[in-house]
């Protein structure tokens, strides 16, 4: 095996671990509704919940006159907490809400700090990451 085979077949092996490892760590943080009040609900196994910021209707179809009615369909009542203040506050990509950023399950904040804070994707917030380099934090950080 040549030296160009071996370190193509090594950087595979090494990129196919590190998705492995990534979806095992996404697979396991289950969905998290947040709420306008700030009450949150966490999605059980199997369990569907559709997301809407307006009013949602529920379709009935009568065949033997051929009528269809719609009812407007009552908010979802379950929740886990009640208007628990949010931990993640400030503008998301900001420095300080990257850097205060607590996970609270899956969701949109999550989905935001990856994108927005995590920029050399090790999932965790320090050197190495835009925001972080480009505060004042980021002279403490080595050189590259």
């Amino acid at each position: 095996m040549t030296d160009k085979t071996y370190a193509f077949v090594i950087t595979v092996v090494a990129a196919l671990l590190a998705s492995v490892v990534s979806f095992a760590a996404f697979a396991q943080a289950p969905p998290v509704i947040t709420y306008q009040d700030g009450s949150t609900y966490t999605l059980k196994n199997g369990e569907e919940v559709y997301v809407n910021a307006g009013p949602m209707y529920i379709r009935q179809d009568y065949a033997n006159t051929g009528d269809v009615i719609f009812k407007k369909r009552p908010p979802w009542p379950k929740r886990d907490s009640e208007q628990t203040p949010s931990v993640n506050t400030g503008n998301p990509g900001e420095h300080e809400w990257c850097k205060d950023f607590k996970m609270e399950g899956y969701s949109f904040a999550y989905v935001s700090w990856n994108r927005y804070c995590d920029t050399n994707n090790d999932n965790k917030y320090g050197c190495g990451d835009d925001p972080w380099d480009d505060s004042e934090d980021g002279a403490a950080c080595p050189s590259s």
